[in-house]
């Protein structure tokens, strides 16, 4: 079997553009996100899982729905018609039933989370991956369980503190922009690196997986698994 150096170890580069088509290595579990999705915070509890079941870990990768160039705006929210019917569940209400999942209440507002995106990166970059997995933690549940505005910078500096990141260099990093181009975009740039909704689980660079259900992950980190033991031999 003839695999490249590049492709069995994290890439020395975290630059999307050079990252190839795999966009990811084969030893990796990489995790394609956006805090502000809520299938994204349920990836965040199933990736949880599976590093409890597995012994697995992540490399957790930007992929921003709303980047800078899109200049979007929100729609102020709708008033609520207390005389209205019940809404019929969507699509993801049937999916986090299915799994057992409850999410967090009040559902927190939009958020600009470009800056939240840079400083993860910033901490994956400059900090270990340990680090870097307990600070996005730290946002999932700032976000999603305390509805707080992560896209205050001051509020990514408390939480980087918590998890034993320096504020300061980090907040310096955002404000530069410094990895700006660790972090892939919608739509036009994930689409065209085979992203076409987050979460996407990358399994070792060839296996996909999009808004699954835990099985399904489970299955594939199985055979993820598998694959490993037969790079360790290479």
């Amino acid at each position: 079997m003839n695999i490249s150096p590049a492709r069995l170890n994290l890439p020395e580069s975290r630059v999307v553009s050079a990252l190839g088509a795999h966009l990811g290595t084969l030893t990796t579990i990489t995790l394609w996100h956006d805090f502000l999705c809520p299938w994204c915070w349920v990836a965040w509890v199933q990736a949880e899982k599976l590093k409890a079941e597995f012994g697995v870990t992540f490399d957790w990768r930007g992929a921003e729905l709303f980047p800078p160039a899109l200049n979007h705006k929100p729609a102020p929210p709708k008033s609520v018609d207390p005389d209205a019917p019940p809404a019929p569940k969507t699509r993801f209400d049937l999916f986090v039933e299915a799994e057992g999942i409850a999410m967090p209440t009040p559902r927190p507002h939009f958020a600009d989370m470009h800056s939240a995106l840079l400083a993860s990166e910033y901490v994956a970059v400059e900090h270990s991956a340990e680090t870097a997995n307990a600070f996005i933690a730290a946002i999932y549940r700032a976000y999603w369980e305390r509805q707080a505005d992560v896209a205050d910078r001051a509020i990514l500096a408390q939480i980087a503190e918590s998890v034993g990141v320096p504020a300061s260099p980090m907040r310096e990093s955002v404000a530069s922009e410094q990895y700006a181009e660790n972090i892939l975009g919608f739509d036009d740039d994930a689409y065209a690196a085979g992203i076409r909704h987050v979460p996407t689980f990358v399994f070792g660079g060839e296996e996909r997986l999009a808004e699954a259900p835990y099985t399904s992950l489970a299955h594939a980190t199985e055979r993820f698994l598998i694959r490993l033991e037969k790079y360790k031999n290479l």
